[in-house]
């Protein structure tokens, strides 16, 4: 019982099936009413008429008369279930017709009305309907006489009548009850479809055969499935956020990494230099769990951007002394980048080690503006440059220009990825040293 009330549809049928009953039964109770209240309108309608007859035909001279055959045959017809009689004032019998001769004063009985010249009352007993007309007749004499004029007449007809309406008001409303029903099953059908395929397209979901719901639903339904697609990409890029932190990671550390592994144990600074360089590590640690989390710090503090460039100069000669690199720093006098400077330290360390790691003998860095102004940062090397047809697939992840150097291939997608944060822009070209520049612009 309790599973079928966890369905809409057996709710909404159950809540139909007892309303739908309760409604259509007010509905023939008031049907049913009106009908009997016409009935009765129309009927003492005509016992008024019949009345204006029998005055049409009534005589009073010394006493009241009327004819032996009356215009309405059934007054004439023993039994025949239409009475008329008239009493005076003092609710004394005067005349009775033809038709009440095998009637009891019970059967007839009734308490004439107290009514006013010219007044009328109905009313129904248990097997008769009664209409009563107070009138003042006009004697030879001049003087007035009351008479009280009533017509009774059996309800049987009229029971009758309304039996048969009744049956019939049964029969249409228990047929609209099952139709109203039917359609409300349709309809209810028809409505929760939506549901059924938006479950159906959950279900596709989960199995991995779609991403996110793309059929249109109706309004009411939409927002739940605007809330479903954003959670689904939210997910989706915390997923993606997390992966490529670990890759970030990777190669971020490479290049401490490689400067100790490049360092000579038996120099007296290298001692110093393992822990500056594993200090560093920890700090990209701690910055790529940041990252991880969510967390953006854009615009937080000013860092000098020639400060953090000697830094990664000094690292970079180290990791490619084998190379003899020459690293040009020409860094305008008051520049500055607007952010964390953790990710200053990977942008320009990702931008500089590509230039050592693919250039051949130089590598020249140009930083202006960022205070008030634009921040522009250029790189270039003197390496084989980046073809054109690679420039935009190489900022992708996974994507190498030079499939023999060693790496993931995610370090200009990180590069861009970093600029993007900032709402800047990382451009490829070709250098006058004959390699690759790359240009980073970052608004003020």
């Amino acid at each position: 019982m309790r599973a079928a009330f966890n369905s809409l549809a057996a709710r909404l049928l159950l809540a139909s099936a007892l309303l739908l009953p309760i409604f259509l039964g007010a509905t023939g109770f008031y049907l049913d009413r009106s009908y009997r209240v016409s009935i009765e309108a129309a009927q003492a309608e005509r016992m008024q008429l019949l009345i204006l007859t029998l005055l049409a035909e009534a005589e009073f001279d010394q006493a009241l008369q009327l004819p032996l055959q009356l215009l309405e045959a059934r007054f004439n017809q023993p039994d025949s279930g239409l009475y008329a009689q008239v009493t005076d004032s003092n609710k004394k019998l005067l005349w009775f017709s033809p038709s009440a001769l095998t009637q009891t004063p019970e059967d007839l009985s009734f308490e004439p009305p107290d009514l006013p010249i010219g007044g009328k009352y109905f009313s129904r007993g248990h097997n008769l309907f009664q209409q009563s007309y107070q009138v003042a007749w006009q004697s030879e004499e001049q003087t007035e006489v009351p008479l009280l004029f009533t017509v009774l007449e059996t309800v049987a007809p009229a029971d009758a009548q309304l039996t048969t309406y009744r049956r019939h008001l049964v029969l249409w409303l228990s047929g609209s009850t099952l139709l109203l029903l039917g359609c409300q099953t349709l309809i209810l059908l028809w409505s929760l479809r939506p549901l059924h395929k938006l479950a159906q397209d959950i279900s596709r979901i989960e199995s991995g055969a779609v991403e996110k719901l793309d059929n249109s639903y109706p309004r009411e339904v939409q927002a739940v499935t605007d809330s479903l697609n954003t959670l689904l990409v939210s997910e989706k890029k915390r997923q993606e956020r997390v992966r490529n932190t670990l890759s970030d990671l990777a190669h971020s550390l490479k290049t401490p990494l490689a400067v100790i592994r490049n360092a000579d144990s038996t120099e007296r600074d290298y001692g110093p230099l393992v822990r500056e360089q594993t200090s560093q590590m920890e700090e990209i640690v701690g910055y790529q769990l940041r990252r991880a989390a969510g967390g953006s710090h854009k615009l937080l503090q000013v860092v000098a951007i020639e400060s953090v460039a000697k830094r990664l100069r000094t690292s970079l000669l180290k990791v490619y002394a084998d190379k003899a690199m020459s690293i040009e720093l020409n860094i305008e006098s008051g520049c500055v980048f607007r952010g964390d400077e953790r990710d200053l330290m990977e942008l320009l360390g990702i931008l500089m080690d590509n230039a050592c790691k693919y250039g051949t003998r130089e590598v020249r860095v140009l930083a202006t503006g960022g205070s008030e102004q634009p921040l522009l940062v250029t790189v270039e090397d003197d390496g084989e440059g980046i073809p054109p047809t690679l420039r935009e697939a190489i900022l992708k992840r996974g994507v190498r220009a030079d499939t023999q150097q060693s790496g993931h291939g995610i370090g200009l997608a990180v590069a861009a990825d970093l600029t993007e944060t900032y709402l800047g822009t990382l451009e490829l070209s070709e250098s006058a040293l004959g390699g690759a520049l790359l240009r980073i612009m970052l608004p003020r």
